[in-house]
């Protein structure tokens, strides 16, 4: 299990490719992340979008550029 802090926001996600859409990201010191939740939907997740703008601590997995969270803070 891995810890994280940082900013959520959104972002242009794979630009220019058949995937491309708004993701959410969580920007951190060790590098930003596409930001899923466990369970969620990986193109819109309402209890995502109410994160964006906000300052987090995240727990969870990191997979590749994805950070996968089962839990989180708002600080």
């Amino acid at each position: 299990m891995d810890e994280v802090s940082g900013q959520v926001v959104k972002s242009q996600f794979a630009s220019g490719s058949k995937s491309e859409h708004e993701g959410v990201f969580l920007n951190t010191e060790k590098g930003r992340f596409a930001l899923r939740r466990t369970g969620g939907n990986p193109f819109y997740d309402p209890e995502l979008e109410k994160l964006v703008g906000k300052t987090i601590r995240a727990r969870g997995e990191v997979a590749g550029y994805t950070f996968l969270m089962s839990d989180w803070t708002e600080m």
